[in-house]
């Protein structure tokens, strides 16, 4: 997939005082972008006041910012804390994007330049620790995909490498590992590969890359030494769910190396739908599948869905009864 390259870029004052920041603007400067001074990432009035269907021309802007807020959040579930990592947002236009509930038009691509701050935060975390802890640096945005601008998934892994009792997990549904693989990473560093059958990549995960050269990566990291799961995320109940995924298990099967299948670790995690997603994705992307289904979702907080336990609970024993086909050893982390 070619590099992301943007057509202007939002610079928060103070971005220039960070060397990432520095590297980042003589960069684009060089480059003859439009470099777009600003008080702070998170509030460009000029952004922020768009309507809806300028959301695919906002999704080519990068934005340079600070990251705030350094608090590390306990989780149970992909890792033990989650981190306010070095980026927030993405390229894609998933039609799901969770982001777009939070961030609605303006969930564009955000770099933070203050990234030995934030790994800061992560030392200082583990230094109290009795024992080893997971660290998920992915969860606002994609690190393989920030990396191809920032370099920053690589700085992190081999951060990781020497802090005692840290490792780090992010998913990706991003195939651009080849800068990873040379890396000494210490076996700190799992990375999981989103998954789904690759209709549904091609029709509602825009963007982002195809199921076989997201196959192609998970034995690539494999070999260089990484511990690889899989993400089936998120698992969306379409009229041909199925068939679908049934042919991706079969794609999955055929392609991952037979270490892959032996040693991965599996997440499985259900769409969340917003009212926020379904009014952008009208009016933005008008042609896109509709993959809402009154029929089979229930309200899940304020203006999101997720579907009815009847209507998951078919879907959770087809992937279960799969999982255990196609990877015998294999281990479910969690269902959601």
């Amino acid at each position: 997939m070619p590099v992301f390259d943007p057509t202007a870029v939002y610079a928060e004052k103070g971005v220039e005082g960070y060397e990432l920041g520095r590297q980042l603007l003589t960069r684009y400067e060089q480059e003859g972008k439009d470099i777009i001074w600003v008080d702070a990432h998170h509030k460009i009035p000029e952004l922020r006041g768009l309507p809806d269907k300028e959301y695919t021309r906002l999704k080519r802007l990068l934005v340079l910012g600070i990251r705030k807020s350094l608090r590390l959040v306990p989780n149970e579930r992909s890792a033990d804390f989650i981190v306010p990592f070095t980026s927030s947002g993405c390229s894609a236009f998933c039609l799901y994007c969770y982001l777009l509930c939070t961030f609605f038009t303006n969930s564009y691509l955000r770099v933070f330049v203050n990234r030995e701050e934030i790994m800061g935060a992560v030392e200082r975390k583990a230094a109290k620790l009795e024992g080893e802890a997971l660290f998920e640096i992915g969860s606002n945005s994609d690190m393989v995909l920030e990396d191809t601008i920032t370099g920053n998934l690589q700085w992190a892994v081999r951060r990781f490498a020497e802090i005692p009792k840290a490792r780090a997990t992010l998913a990706t549904k991003f195939s651009q590992v080849d800068p990873l693989l040379e890396l000494d990473h210490n076996n700190k560093t799992q990375i999981r590969i989103s998954v789904n059958p690759a209709d549904y990549i091609a029709r509602v995960e825009l963007g982002t890359s195809a199921l076989e050269h997201r196959i192609a990566a998970a034995n690539k990291l494999f070999h260089a030494g990484y511990r690889v799961g899989i993400n089936i995320a998120p698992v969306m109940v379409l009229p041909d769910w199925r068939q679908q995924y049934e042919m991706m298990f079969a794609d999955l099967s055929e392609g991952l190396d037979s270490g892959v299948k032996e040693q991965v670790f599996i997440e499985i995690i259900f769409m969340t739908y917003g009212l926020a997603n379904q009014r952008i994705n009208e009016a933005a992307l008008p042609k896109a599948l509709d993959i809402y289904n009154a029929d089979l979702m229930r309200p899940k907080g304020r203006g999101k869905y997720c579907y009815t336990g009847e209507a998951r609970r078919e879907v959770e024993e087809f992937l279960q009864a799969k999982i255990e086909r196609v990877f015998p050893k294999g281990i479910v982390s969690y269902i959601c």
